[in-house]
């Protein structure tokens, strides 16, 4: 039941990170809409948590993890965008303002996953 309630509250901080940076910020830069935005960051969330967070993080450390969830980010939102509109309509300065946020969120997000699984003695990498 603990283990449950580590990973709901993770996937609820992250998810809100993820979700404010993108219902902020791409409607700003494309013509993805602030809901297309919410869909893409649950999905971001998904992925991210479980390739990035719960996969890379504790085989290989912080900054491969981060690196990977922005990669990861750059994937969904880009695929979302070309499904979404036909075609990629985030600019240049869009890019580099979401994903710099993201890999920033993402390394500090990582830093708080890192302390409880340092108290189960799981002590990934850093």
């Amino acid at each position: 039941m603990m283990v449950l309630s580590r990973h709901a509250t993770a996937l609820l901080i992250k998810l809100i990170m993820v979700a404010i940076i993108s219902v902020v910020l791409l409607p700003l830069f494309s013509r993805i809409t602030a809901v297309q935005a919410l869909g893409i960051a649950v999905v971001l969330t998904l992925v991210a948590y479980l390739v990035g967070d719960l996969w890379i993080l504790h085989r290989y450390g912080n900054i491969s993890a981060t690196i990977a969830d922005v990669v990861l980010a750059a994937l969904v939102i880009g695929l979302a965008d070309q499904m979404l509109n036909y075609t990629m309509t985030i600019t240049v300065t869009g890019w580099v303002v979401v994903l710099a946020l993201i890999g920033f969120g993402e390394w500090f997000f990582h830093k708080y996953m890192i302390n409880p699984l340092r108290a189960m003695g799981n002590e990934p990498p850093v």
